[in-house]
């Protein structure tokens, strides 16, 4: 029964990464575990909807023309 920690020392430094600044490599970056269910917990979603779509940002000179044609169509339904 051969074992391989038992034959071969570490170095002191393996046990106290703080004294050296070394650390070991992360060796798990990423996982979804549990997410799928807290999510659905308070339930997924749909974005909701707006009756008017925010107009800060646009084209001023599309927003004016479209100001203008807003008013012509209300003067053409009286």
């Amino acid at each position: 029964s051969f074992r391989a920690s038992e034959s071969l020392p570490r170095p002191s430094s393996f046990h106290s990464p703080s004294s050296t600044g070394f650390k070991m490599a992360k060796s798990k970056n990423h996982t979804s575990h549990n997410q799928n269910r807290k999510a659905h917990r308070n339930g997924i979603k749909k974005p909701q909807k707006h009756r008017y779509h925010a107009v800060r940002g646009m084209d001023p000179k599309f927003l004016r023309n479209q100001r203008y044609a807003k008013k012509h169509n209300a003067q053409k339904k009286e």
